[in-house]
């Protein structure tokens, strides 16, 4: 398009980015031991309840980070 430009991110997106890029790793990682502790067949009812309810919070958040990135990664280092 004529006129558009491409910006530059601002050193506070690069911060931004690298910190969403450790949250989601640790999300991630978060994500995959509630759904290994859920099919291990270990859990007690509470604990059953308690990473069921956790498991769909943390997918939310995951993806709410996971586009906010995707839109960072899209403006020029």
């Amino acid at each position: 398009f004529v006129g558009e430009q491409r910006r530059k991110k601002t050193y506070k997106e690069k911060c931004e980015f690298e910190r969403l890029e450790k949250e989601i790793a640790a999300l991630e990682e978060e994500q995959k031991t509630i759904e290994e502790a859920l099919c291990s067949g270990t859990l007690s009812i509470d604990e059953l309840t308690e990473k069921s309810k956790r498991l769909p919070l943390v997918k939310d958040k995951l993806e709410e980070k996971e586009m906010r990135w995707l839109e960072l990664s899209e403006i020029d280092g």
